[in-house]
This record gives C-alpha cells, structure tokens and sequence, in this order.
C-alpha cells in the first residue's frame, strides 16, 4: 500500500511542460584583484544605469560568473533590442553607496555594449578589465 502511494506522488507531481535543460551562456571573467559586480541591460542605446537597483552577479577575483538565458543569445537579441549592456561595478562601490548616488555619479568601472556578432567573436566570454 504505501509504494502505491509513493508511486502516485511521484506521478502526480510530473508536469507536461518541457524542463529546462539547457543555458545559452556568457561568461564574465574578471581578471583584476577585485572583487565586481555586474548586469545586463537590454536598453541601449539607452546606456544609463538602472533606475531602480538590478540583480547583481558577483564575481571573485580572478574568477567568472555566467549571464544565462533559456533561449539562444540569436532569438533573444534581435531588433530593436540586438545589443546586450554589461555593466561592471565595483563590490566596494556597491556596498559604501546607495543605488541613486550610483546612478546620479555614474559609478560604473566599465560598460560593455556588445551585439550577437561581437559577442561571437569574444566566444562568449566578457573579459574585464
């Protein structure tokens, strides 16, 4: 009796919809002793920061973090929307100020706009700095 019902939870908690199973990355390498912080903005060219804070992705020294998507980069940036912002903070910046000083001062180390050919050619691989 209890592997009949076992067996009903599991079956009862299979979904039709298809599961995620594959991520179209970027990778974010970060090759300064610092600790930065980054994210995507599809507005350019529109390259002010953020009006509201973003969700930030760390990365450690010397190390990298993936910017992912489910569908291909291909469908996701195409007209009017075809080139991808990255903008890198400084971890330090992003803890001693607020999110409006940031913004107002532009307290950004450096922005990639990069559209779908570039980012071919980086191999999908944004190198900082």
């Amino acid at each position: 009796m209890s592997n009949l019902v076992i067996m009903l939870l599991v079956l009862s908690s299979v979904s039709c919809q298809k599961l995620f199973d594959h991520a179209y990355i970027i990778k974010v390498q970060n090759n300064s002793q610092d600790t930065i912080q980054f994210y995507a903005s599809y507005n350019y060219p529109d390259t002010s920061v953020e009006v509201t804070k973003p969700l930030l992705k760390m990365v450690y020294p010397l190390k990298y973090s993936s910017l992912e998507s489910k569908k291909q980069w291909d469908d996701v940036l195409v007209a009017p929307r075809d080139t991808i912002s990255i903008f890198i903070l400084s971890k330090d910046t992003v803890d001693k100020y607020s999110w409006d000083r940031i913004k107002s001062d532009y307290n950004v180390l450096r922005r990639y706009d990069l559209s779908l050919d570039d980012l071919k050619n980086l191999s999908w691989k944004v190198v900082y700095p």
